[in-house]
């Protein structure tokens, strides 16, 4: 294939450039493959933004994205730490299986990445950080929407229901954006 990558019905992607965002769409929903996953993406959102909102408040942007990786980092190693001793690490070959289970709850941490990016290209625009996090904490509410959708839809649900549930995961964004404007 050439370095234009192909759509779904094999015409370069240069061909349509409007159709370029949902390619893009369509490889990060297929990177992100199974229901713990989505999870872990969704778990990673929440707390990464829950992070930038506690952090911003008092600290600069330095210390806010400090936090945020931080906080990102320990609710993962937390929780994959957990995962190999509950339920992902038995039997022979024990050490070979860990390398796969930590990379499974990778998007815990990709998923937190996105806020964090509109975060500093806000701020270093505007100078407001207020600004930038709440950019931030809208992007994630809009990412939790589309995870929670994804996910419901990847379960087999109907697309009212999906739609439901994508709501309810945006709902957990909102929720932050009022703690956030609650503490400044």
């Amino acid at each position: 294939m050439s370095h234009s990558h192909a759509a779904d019905d094999g015409a370069p992607l240069e061909a349509r450039p409007a159709r370029r965002p949902f390619y893009l769409v369509r490889i990060h929903r297929e990177r992100w493959a199974d229901d713990r996953e989505l999870a872990s993406a969704i778990l990673g959102t929440v707390v990464g933004a829950a992070a930038m909102a506690a952090a911003s408040p008092h600290g600069t942007l330095g210390e806010v994205v400090v936090t945020v990786l931080v906080t990102v980092a320990v609710y993962w190693a937390a929780e994959r730490y957990a995962r190999v001793l509950a339920v992902e690490v038995r039997g022979p070959h024990r050490i070979r299986k860990i390398g796969p289970v930590l990379r499974h709850g990778w998007p815990m941490v990709e998923a937190a990445y996105t806020p964090l990016v509109v975060l500093v290209v806000i701020e270093f625009f505007t100078d407001d950080l207020r600004a930038g996090v709440l950019a931030a904490l809208g992007v994630a509410t809009v990412m939790l929407g589309g995870l929670g959708h994804g996910a419901a839809r990847r379960a087999g649900t109907t697309w009212a229901a999906a739609v439901l549930w994508g709501m309810v995961s945006a709902g957990l964004g909102v929720v932050l954006i009022l703690l956030k404007i609650s503490l400044h």
